[in-house]
């Protein structure tokens, strides 16, 4: 016999069968959370500058609103941010039309943040963001929250 065989014939036919379940899987890192809202913060002090439910209804806004809520539901906050639909401005904006409310405890750390393209360019949906939670806290139709300098005027 020689080498080769001698080397090949000691070995046991089911040492070379793949052994069931032994394998270990790699971890696939977990999704992040999607982005949920909470109106708990939301101002009724500031009405105006800020709407009210009923006025967005009024403005046919509400429903638009809504609908743009629940395609951010179906996105984590950075793809959100990535496709544009949610702004983290950080601080509260400092010529801002708004006061900063009540409603929320005065910390430099909160992310301020909107919710963009409600029905057009002008009506946004202003809060601030903790974690993957967007806290409603302005219904903001006129663009007053964080007033953008005009271009070319």
């Amino acid at each position: 016999m020689n080498k080769f065989k001698k080397k090949f014939s000691s070995i046991d036919e089911k040492s070379l069968e793949r052994r069931s379940n032994t394998k270990e899987e790699r971890k696939v890192k977990e999704d992040l959370p999607k982005v949920v809202f909470s109106f708990k913060d939301f101002d009724v002090r500031q009405i105006p500058p800020g709407q009210s439910y009923p006025e967005w209804q009024e403005k046919k806004l509400l429903a638009y609103m809504v609908e743009k809520f629940g395609e951010i539901c179906k996105c984590n906050m950075v793809e959100a941010q990535q496709q544009r639909m949610i702004k983290i401005y950080g601080a509260f904006p400092p010529s801002s039309g708004f006061r900063y409310p009540q409603t929320v405890i005065q910390d430099k750390n909160i992310n301020w943040a909107v919710v963009m393209d409600i029905k057009g360019q002008k009506p946004r949906v202003a809060g601030h963001i903790i974690g993957n939670v967007f806290y409603v806290v302005f219904l903001d139709a006129e663009h007053l929250f964080f007033p953008s300098e005009l271009k070319h005027t």
